[in-house]
């Protein structure tokens, strides 16, 4: 692979990964409920399913899975009721915010994790960005498409976890200004309809 070819797709990794969605949503909400740590777990769960899903790529996985109307189906439907559960927990907590003053979440050590981790495994669309963008970068040599195809999903965690942590580490760093009441409450309002809009779209796409 020429030197062009990494650069090309780390710029292009870069731009998916940056473009808002319901990662950024979920680490805003995080950081405001509980802080640096919570939003720096809740990362780590949200990578770990993008690590996931590159493995089941390159496993072949998810393409049977993309082939296989049924069984995307059922991913995208349960996935679809995880956000809107997460978006009718975050318009919940808007409510609550607005009774009483913000109290901060604690989930324990792991609850933070399993909630970006469920998020994003969930999430069939990422293995369809293994499986669409990705090869757009490969060589044509089926001997070395192989190798190509793990440094690029290298890359592609690289540049994944960089900003993942960054955004959560400086999200994190403004819980005291955001789980004010005034501001806690518009921010779980709007991270919670995008939520529940993008868990509503992906029922309706199926």
């Amino acid at each position: 692979m020429t030197t062009a070819t990494l650069l090309a797709f780390t710029a292009a990794a870069a731009v998916i990964v940056i473009v808002p969605g319901p990662d950024q949503a979920l680490l805003l909400q995080t950081s405001a409920a509980a802080g640096r740590p919570a939003a720096v777990r809740t990362a780590g769960g949200v990578l770990l399913g993008i690590v996931l899903w590159g493995v089941a790529s390159v496993a072949g996985l998810a393409a049977l899975l993309a082939n296989g109307s049924v069984a995307f189906r059922i991913v995208t439907v349960i996935g679809a009721a995880y956000l809107i559960w997460l978006g009718i927990t975050a318009l919940r907590s808007a409510v609550t915010a607005a009774a009483s003053t913000p109290k901060h979440e604690d989930r324990g050590n792991t609850g933070f994790f399993l909630r970006g981790l469920l998020m994003n495994c969930l999430n069939p669309k990422i293995g369809l960005f293994y499986l669409s963008i990705l090869p757009q970068f490969l060589p044509g040599s089926a001997a070395s498409a192989l190798g190509a195809e793990l440094v690029l999903f290298a890359i592609y965690v690289t540049v994944s976890a960089l900003w993942l942590f960054g955004f959560a580490f400086a999200a994190g760093s403004l819980h005291p200004f955001l789980n004010r009441p005034r501001v806690k409450r518009s921010l779980d309002s709007v991270v919670g309809v995008i939520l529940l809009g993008l868990g509503v779209m992906a029922l309706v796409g199926v």
